[in-house]
């Protein structure tokens, strides 16, 4: 029976070991991004990220080139996979943003940008997805802009500073 208990208890661990999730937490440098299909923009990563992730929420800060110079954007959405809604700072769209774990190694962020003069039509769709390969984060990007209909996808790597 001893035994079993020990099995037992050491099968528990083992699996909870393989159940952690990815930590992302850090300051994150752009290092490169690649096309998967659709345009490739110059500014379609941002080029710094810094995460901070708890057990419930999740803070992105993300820099990216803007028309007039750099913006940083701020954002701590929870975990518990309700939509987090802001207003952009800068064209004053609603932005709704949602993350879930997809997998214990992958996290998804969903932001919907709506139309600056109607918020309840959608303009933007991001899909954001972060992964850790070889100590880097990866950021796979996919785009679609229901105003034009384009939809692009990209993958951007990041250097941890």
């Amino acid at each position: 029976m001893k035994q079993l208990t020990i099995l037992f208890t050491a099968l528990l661990l083992t699996t909870a070991a393989f159940a952690q999730k990815t930590d992302f937490s850090g300051n994150w440098s752009f290092t490169e991004q690649s096309s998967i299909s659709g345009k490739l923009y110059s500014n379609g990563s941002p080029k710094a990220i810094k995460i901070t992730l708890t057990a419930t929420a999740i803070t992105l800060e993300k820099t990216s080139a803007g028309a007039s110079g750099d913006v940083t954007t701020s954002e701590t959405v929870s975990l518990d996979g309700k939509p987090f809604e802001t207003v952009t700072p800068t064209t004053k769209r609603k932005k709704v943003i949602t993350i879930a774990w997809s997998s214990n190694s992958a996290l998804t962020e969903i932001a919907s940008l709506y139309n600056a003069t109607d918020p309840a039509k959608l303009d933007f769709k991001t899909t954001d997805t972060y992964t850790v390969e070889n100590g880097e984060l990866v950021l796979d990007r996919k785009t679609e802009n229901f105003t034009n209909g384009e939809t692009w996808e990209s993958k951007a790597n990041y250097s941890k500073k």
